[in-house]
């Protein structure tokens, strides 16, 4: 037993040793380097990705090992480590995008590859109605994907998404949601017994995103544990782009009403209360029963009474006698015309060397009901 113990220590450093390290940077065919290309060595299972200088650093088996260059939009290369322990690569653009998605940790990969569900929708499809809030905008998209949103989800409340219907007993049913690779919360600023903030998901520019690419399911969204396990929403943002220096500059606007609408059929026949016989007060006078939550009490026939409003010293009709009649319109003429005004700029660029890109927005928003507004 010792001897084959000394026997596996003096192998295992052995293993260690064969190991080497290769390092290396990737250009385009201008010289360009090339940020988040995959290095993989073939047949096996580590990677490594190159950093915003193009330069990639990884460990192989030895020199009998063959690097693997990917990337979504060049031309794929394989080569033989050998002796070195330094190797540049250029790839040359092939301009292919179609079936690449976005997946966990902002890798991009072709759609085929995958073991797993996934969808993309381009940014450009969810700036069409200008909604504020990017769930809302995924309503209708991606199948599988549930969309509801709160009362106020037109004034900054909130908006839930469920992916292939995934519930909880706690409620805690939202998808992770990842902003070019940092994870944030889609939680509610607010218990269900209060008034609803919103949540961060809110405060995302549709005009600043590329894509948005949806993980459904466990095996897609293993990387970020038990933070996705109902699923995960990877959002990648717009940036500038390296070339001649040129400065672009995009201005968008967009104005919309809001009316409310689908009203439920009220009787307009009988008053508050459950009894057809008026109540009475000392005086004799009558007046209208609203103990009670039904509307089944006298008929509204024009009976002059104390309506709930004269017992109100602030109110004018105090102490005064009013006729008891219908108002068959009063809820809809409670609510009025909404309205979204929604400006932004955009300002990006680069060169050779560098990339930037900033985003404006102002939008102002006039709720159906009076007296509510955001901005």
């Amino acid at each position: 037993m010792r001897k084959l113990l000394l026997f596996i220590l003096f192998i295992f450093p052995i293993t260690l040793l064969a190991q080497k390290k290769v390092t290396g940077k990737i250009t385009d065919q201008n010289a360009r380097p090339l940020f988040s290309v995959n290095v993989q060595e073939k047949g096996k299972s580590n990677f490594a990705t190159t950093d915003n200088n193009g330069i990639y650093i990884i460990n192989v088996q030895g020199d009998e090992s063959v690097l693997v260059f990917s990337s979504a939009e060049f031309t794929g290369q394989e080569i033989p480590v050998g002796g070195r322990t330094a190797i540049d690569v250029q790839l040359k653009f092939n301009g292919a995008m179609s079936e690449v998605v976005v997946t966990a940790l902002g890798i991009s990969r072709k759609e085929r590859s995958l073991g797993y569900s996934t969808q993309q929708v381009n940014g450009d499809n969810l700036t069409l109605t200008k909604e504020q809030n990017v769930l809302g905008s995924l309503a209708g998209k991606i199948a599988g994907v549930q969309v509801t949103g709160s009362s106020g989800a037109s004034m900054g409340g909130t908006q839930k998404i469920k992916i292939r219907g995934v519930n909880s007993i706690g409620g805690t049913d939202q998808p992770l949601i990842v902003i070019d690779g940092t994870p944030i919360s889609n939680a509610n600023f607010a218990s269900s017994d209060k008034a609803d903030f919103g949540n961060v998901a809110q405060d995302i520019n549709p005009e600043d995103i590329e894509s948005v690419n949806v993980l459904k399911g466990p095996a897609a969204s293993a990387l970020y544990g038990i933070r996705g396990q109902y699923g995960v929403i990877m959002i990648t943002t717009k940036k500038g782009k390296k070339g001649a220096k040129k400065v672009n500059i995009q201005i968008n606007s967009a104005f919309s009403i809001e009316k409310a609408g689908n009203f439920f059929p009220l009787q307009n026949l009988y008053g508050g209360g459950s009894s057809q016989t008026w109540r009475t007060l000392p005086n004799g006078e009558k007046y209208v029963d609203m103990s009670v939550d039904e509307s089944w009490g006298p008929r509204m026939d024009g009976t002059p009474v104390r309506q709930i409003f004269s017992f109100y010293p602030q109110d004018p009709e105090y102490k005064q006698l009013t006729p008891f009649v219908a108002h068959p319109d009063n809820i809809e003429d409670y609510y009025r015309t909404g309205s979204n005004i929604n400006n932004g700029i955009i300002v990006s660029g680069g060169n050779e060397n560098s990339t930037f890109r900033l985003s404006f927005n102002d939008t102002r928003i006039q709720g159906v009901e009076p007296n509510t507004k955001l901005r």
